[in-house]
C-alpha cells in the first residue's frame, strides 16, 4: 500500500512538471495520434517494405529510428493504392491502404530488398498467408519464423527468409544477442541489413 502511494504520487509529479498542455497534446506526447501528408512514393514493387517513425513516448521504448515496417502486397486498382500487410498493435496481422500507413508517421521510408521479383512475391505469398493471426507481444525473446503470432519486423523478416529458402535474413545480427536488440529483430535492424536499400524518404 505504502509503495503504491509513493509510485502515485511520483506520477502526479511527473504531470505537474509537464508544461501545460491539452488533452490531445498528452496524448499525443505519449502515443501521437496525429495525421501527416507525404508525397506518394514512385516506383514501387511488390515486396518493398515501408517504415514509419514518430516521435512520440511509446515509440521511444522500440529500440533504432523505426518504430514499424510493413510489406508491400499489390496495387488496387479500385481505391488507385498500394496495399500493405502489417503487423499492428491490438488488431494482428492485416491489410492497410499504403496512403493511410504513410498518413500515420511523421517520418517514413520506401526499401527494396536486393533479391529478384520472384523471391519478393514468394515474400508476399508468405504474409498473405498469415494474415488474420494475432500480434505477437513478446519482444524479448528469439523470434520464430513459423510462428501463430508475428510483431511488424518479425512477419518481415520470416517472409523473406522463407521467400529466399533462407538464404535471406534481415536481422542484422542473424539472431545473435545484443543488448539494444536482444534477441528480437527490430525494424531498424531490417532498415540497416546490407540487403536492403533505400528508395524514398521523407519528413513531414
Amino acid at each position: 500500500m505504502k509503495r503504491a502511494g509513493i509510485m502515485a504520487l511520483a506520477v502526479l509529479v511527473l504531470f505537474a512538471s509537464l508544461p501545460a498542455a491539452s488533452a490531445g497534446d498528452l496524448v499525443n506526447y505519449i502515443w501521437d495520434t496525429r495525421t501527416y501528408e507525404h508525397p506518394y512514393p514512385t516506383d514501387v514493387k511488390p515486396g518493398d517494405l515501408v517504415y514509419g517513425h514518430n516521435p512520440d513516448l511509446f515509440n521511444a521504448l522500440i529500440p533504432g529510428y523505426w518504430v514499424h515496417v510493413a510489406i508491400v502486397a499489390w496495387y488496387n486498382e479500385s481505391i488507385n493504392d498500394w496495399m500493405v500487410i502489417e503487423a499492428k498493435i491490438g488488431k494482428g496481422i492485416i491489410i492497410t491502404p499504403l496512403r493511410v500507413f504513410l498518413s500515420r508517421y511523421q517520418t517514413v521510408a520506401l526499401q527494396r530488398v536486393r533479391v529478384d521479383g520472384s523471391i519478393r512475391e514468394k515474400a508476399v505469398a508468405f504474409a498473405y498467408q498469415q494474415l488474420g493471426k494475432p500480434y505477437n507481444y513478446n519482444y524479448f525473446s528469439k523470434p520464430k519464423v513459423y510462428d501463430d503470432k508475428y510483431y511488424c519486423s518479425q512477419l518481415v523478416w520470416a517472409a523473406y527468409l522463407v521467400a529466399s529458402n533462407f538464404q535471406v535474413n534481415l536481422d542484422e545480427n542473424d539472431g545473435g544477442w545484443s543488448w539494444k536488440y536482444f534477441y528480437a529483430v527490430a525494424p531498424q535492424e531490417v532498415y540497416d541489413d546490407p540487403m536492403t536499400y533505400t528508395l524514398y524518404y521523407h519528413e513531414a
